[in-house]
C-alpha cells in the first residue's frame, strides 16, 4: 500500500470515529430536553389538579356556610310562627320555610356530590404526585447518566483529536487537502478498498491494469468513476 494512503486509511477511521462521537453527543442534549419537558408536563398537570382541588374545596366551604345560614334563617322563621296573628301570615311563613328547606335539600345534595368529587380528586392527585416524584427521580438519574456519558465522549473526542493531529503531521499538505476535499464531496468517505476489481465506494468495475496499480501501491490511484483514493490489502 502506498505510504501516504496507508496513513489516510488510519486518518479516515479516526475522522469517522470523531464524527460518530460528535453526532452522538448532539443527541444527548435533545434527550435531556425531552426528559425535562416530560417532567414539566407532569408538574403542570399536577398543579392543575391541585388548583382544581383547592377551588372545589373553597366551593364546598362556601356552600356549607350558606347552608348553615339558611338553616339558621329557617329556625328564625319557625320561631316567628309562634307569634303570627293571622292565618295568611302563618301560611306565608310555612311556604317560605318549605321553599327554604327544598333549596337546602338541593344544596345538601350538591355538597355531597362535591364531597364525592373531592375524594376522587384527592385520590387522583395523590397518584399524580407520586408519578411526578417518580418522574423527577428518573429525570435526575438519567440526567446524571447522560452527563457522565457526555464527559466520556469528551474524553474520547479529545483522544481521537490528538491521534488525528499526529497523523496530520505524517501526511503531505497537498495530499491532506485533496483527502479533505474528496471527503467533503463523498459523504465523508475519501479512501476505499478495491475488491475483485470493483471500487467499494461506487461499486464500479475497473480495468485489471488499474487494479494492479492499486495493488502495487507505488503511486496513489483514484477511482475513475467516483474519484476516491483506492487501496488494496491481502484478502480484500
Amino acid at each position: 500500500m502506498h505510504p501516504q494512503v496507508s496513513v489516510l486509511v488510519k486518518l479516515q477511521a479516526i475522522d469517522l470515529s470523531i464524527e460518530k462521537i460528535e453526532e452522538t453527543k448532539e443527541e444527548y442534549p435533545k434527550k435531556t430536553e425531552l426528559l425535562k419537558e416530560n417532567l414539566k408536563e407532569k408538574r403542570r398537570v399536577t398543579n392543575l389538579k391541585r388548583e382544581k382541588l383547592e377551588k372545589l374545596e373553597q366551593d364546598r366551604m362556601r356552600e356549607e356556610r350558606i347552608l348553615q345560614q339558611e338553616i339558621q334563617r329557617i329556625e328564625k322563621h319557625e320561631e316567628r310562627l309562634l307569634s303570627v296573628k293571622t292565618n295568611k301570615e302563618y301560611q306565608a311563613a310555612l311556604k317560605e320555610i318549605a321553599l327554604a328547606k327544598e333549596s337546602n335539600s338541593e344544596r345538601e345534595d350538591n355538597i355531597l356530590n362535591v364531597l364525592e368529587e373531592l375524594d376522587a380528586l384527592r385520590k387522583g392527585l395523590g397518584e399524580q404526585e407520586k408519578d411526578c416524584e417518580k418522574t423527577c427521580r428518573e429525570f435526575e438519574k438519567e440526567s446524571n447518566e447522560l452527563e457522565e456519558k457526555l464527559e466520556k465522549f469528551e474524553r474520547q473526542l479529545a483522544q481521537e483529536t490528538r491521534r488525528r493531529e499526529k497523523l496530520y503531521s505524517e501526511i503531505d499538505a497537498e495530499v491532506l487537502r485533496m483527502y479533505k476535499n474528496i471527503r467533503k464531496g463523498r459523504h465523508g468517505i475519501a479512501v476505499v478498498r478495491v475488491k475483485n476489481e470493483f471500487c467499494q465506494g461506487c461499486n464500479m468495475y475497473m480495468p485489471p491494469q488499474l487494479a494492479n496499480e492499486v495493488q502495487k501501491g507505488i503511486d496513489m490511484v483514484f477511482c475513475p468513476s467516483c474519484n476516491r483514493i483506492l487501496y488494496w490489502k491481502k484478502n480484500s
